[in-house]
């Protein structure tokens, strides 16, 4: 597999699945900062998570809740650079520009834990169809336009709320955080700093076309699956 990008130096900071990994730390030792498509809580609501998540992990574990500022739903991970890259950047927002999408509403009603156990995540026991839909948007766009990104095996809609917990209890949600997503992000997630740079902001239009179906939930004509009926005439004669 290869790709071309702008600058010689964003490539040779890329880590993507299947590299040699050691040997990418050895080339870089800070390999860790984050290029990241992202959706963002609204600051109120932000703030809600962040108290209520605050006050479950106090006594339960010596790591703080993730800040209000920092939490974030991952459409997609692009890869991990030691600096921002800004030729590859700029083509990444080219792409992006070019989706044409919805609004998605968002709802967490629970919690679990994520990443081999040890990350508090808020959860959904509803699909979110239009936000599974959108990180394949985003997926293609990069695609279309002959960009990496790390290909996760699967997306499962969940935005952590504290990071390294281990096996702690789960949250309990009362009342569920939703909100209707306007706009998506490009960010540099500074690993360390608790600090995310925004790259660009793209919106999202209630004017685009409705997200298309899973191919699970397509309708297919019943007479597709119904057995042929043989003639009579043809079951005599056997």
């Amino acid at each position: 597999m290869s790709f071309e990008l702008t600058d010689n130096g964003g490539l040779g900071q890329l880590f993507l699945e299947g590299f040699d990994l050691e040997k990418q730390r050895r080339v870089n030792p800070r390999f860790s900062n984050k290029v990241l498509i992202v959706l963002k809580p609204p600051v109120a609501l932000a703030e809600r998570i962040f108290t209520d998540a605050s006050c479950h992990a106090a006594g339960r574990t010596k790591r703080a809740a993730h800040p209000a500022e920092l939490l974030h739903i991952t459409l997609l991970c692009v890869g991990c650079f030691d600096t921002v890259p800004r030729g590859f950047a700029n083509r990444l927002k080219a792409a992006l520009a070019e989706i044409k999408a919805r609004p998605v509403p968002i709802t967490f009603d629970g919690s679990s834990l994520f990443g081999n156990r040890s990350c508090l995540a808020l959860s959904s026991r509803r699909e979110m169809l239009e936000l599974r839909a959108l990180a394949k948007m985003v997926q293609r766009a990069l695609w279309r336009a002959n960009l990496p990104f790390v290909a996760a095996s699967s997306f499962t809609p969940h935005l952590t709320v504290v990071y390294g917990c281990g096996k702690i209890d789960i949250m309990p949600v009362e009342k569920p955080y939703s909100w209707l997503a306007g706009s998506f992000e490009l960010i540099f997630s500074h690993n360390g700093q608790t600090r995310h740079e925004s790259l660009a902001r793209f919106p999202l239009s209630a004017k685009a076309d409705r997200y298309e179906q899973p191919e699970s939930q397509l309708y297919l004509p019943e007479k597709i699956f119904r057995p042929q009926k043989r003639s009579a005439h043809k079951m005599a004669a056997r």
